[in-house]
């Protein structure tokens, strides 16, 4: 069983990809009250069914986006370059604190069958979780660009689409 840190409500938390398209890695960015900071790293897939997942929340809470004025909008923080809690996430479970009108997300640590586990939980309000939904969808869109026949992304030397029978290098 995991060990699961509550790591309270966020100040800041962000997507984002790093690398070129296509060798990609995607991670969390997130600092909580106290300033304690996390990086929680993702598959390209988890991110994606994050944003999906918020995307819905909101939805079915009826939430509103009203966009704060420019000089109330905070600046991002300087994160350290080594987070307080820094794991790959293995599992990914979402809640709502309806109360508070939170969405509450709890991040498990990938390991091997056997070994203990990390876990983080963390809150943060709706407008950060439909600022986030907006910034997952930007950094997933952002990669490789789709083949129109089969969906899988194109690489810059070419792809060989299954739609084509794999004969047929596309563009």
């Amino acid at each position: 069983m995991a060990e699961r840190r509550e790591f309270g409500e966020l100040q800041y938390i962000a997507a984002e990809a790093i690398g070129q398209p296509g060798q990609r890695r995607f991670r969390l960015r997130a600092m909580n009250q106290e300033g304690e900071t996390a990086f929680l790293w993702l598959e390209k897939e988890q991110l994606n069914a994050l944003g999906d997942a918020i995307q819905t929340v909101l939805r079915d809470e009826r939430y509103d986006y009203a966009p704060l004025a420019a000089d109330d909008a905070g600046q991002e923080p300087v994160f350290p370059l080594e987070a307080n809690v820094d794991f790959r996430v293995g599992q990914l479970s979402m809640g709502v604190n309806q109360s508070v009108r939170r969405i509450v997300l709890i991040g498990a640590e990938a390991v091997a069958s056997g070994d203990e586990a990390e876990g983080l939980q963390m809150e943060f309000d709706y407008r950060r979780g439909f600022e986030l939904q907006r910034q997952i969808a930007a950094v997933v869109a952002a990669g490789r660009p789709p083949c129109p026949l089969c969906g899988g992304p194109l690489d810059p030397q070419g792809h060989v689409c299954p739609r084509s029978n794999g004969h047929h290098p596309a563009e």
